[in-house]
């Protein structure tokens, strides 16, 4: 029997007791079934973002493990606020598509519960975007897709470095892309090393949906599918949302 604390990422009811759940464990990515999905008990265990402890057994050829669950925190009071529902409902359903299963990933685990803790702990909407845009950078750099910041693709310095070459997905210095800004995407300061940020220290508006630009431009280019399009269609309302509520607090 392996035991592990995890993130349950998505859960989908499955014939007339049972539900198939991803959870994000250390040791990577898991997909199983849960008996009795459908019970007062059992239904919220399953939100989305809850943090688990999941035992299972090695599966035998290729049914699924049965796994269960106990609860260790529950996120179910984040789905009352409709913008994190919508935060939730975009990064974590996404992560378990693109993840390959059974893949040792303690550092992206660590990640996403400390941004759920993030959005849970927090009543700052701009904290949580700064913070996702950061997580989906690392998602593709854990996928093998890290974009390199630290250096001109072109002329190798590590000042100035304002834009991102969509083309050699590598950093390009302010003098190397004279002429071919509109070619090229903002690399917000935010997202120039180090990486640290505070509530008090956030970037602006212009700033973060630029972030959220080059994320989005490099999520989409390497996960173009039409699978993927329902999950893109999720982070461009979140999107949305977002820019509305700031607006709202602009003006109050």
């Amino acid at each position: 029997m392996i035991s592990e604390p995890a993130l349950l990422l998505t859960s989908r009811f499955h014939s007339e007791n049972g539900a198939i759940i991803r959870l994000l464990t250390e040791q990577g990515l898991l997909t199983g079934y849960i008996q009795g999905a459908h019970s007062r008990y059992r239904r919220p265990l399953l939100f989305v973002g809850n943090y688990v402890q999941a035992s299972w057994r090695d599966k035998v050829g290729r049914s699924l493990p049965s796994i269960n669950i106990e609860l260790r925190h529950s996120r179910g009071l984040i789905m009352e606020h409709p913008l994190a529902a919508l935060f939730l409902s975009w990064i974590c359903p996404f992560t378990a598509s693109v993840l390959p299963e059974g893949q040792p990933e303690p550092y992206l685990f660590q990640n996403l519960k400390r941004l759920l803790a993030i959005i849970e702990k927090t009543d700052e909407p701009v904290l949580w975007m700064t913070e996702l845009v950061r997580f989906e950078l690392l998602l593709l750099s854990e996928l093998g897709y890290g974009l390199h910041l630290s250096r001109c693709i072109i002329t190798g310095q590590e000042a100035c470095l304002d834009w991102v070459s969509p083309k050699h997905h590598a950093a390009v210095s302010r003098q190397a892309a004279q002429g071919h800004e509109k070619k090229l995407l903002v690399l917000p300061d935010f997202l120039k090393a180090p990486f640290s940020v505070s509530c008090l220290d956030l970037p602006d508006q212009e700033s973060l949906q630029q972030g959220l630009k080059l994320s989005g431009f490099f999520l989409r280019f390497h996960f173009e599918a039409a699978y993927y399009h329902r999950f893109f269609w999720v982070r461009q309302r979140l999107i949305k949302n977002f820019m509305m509520a700031c607006e709202q607090a602009s003006f109050s």
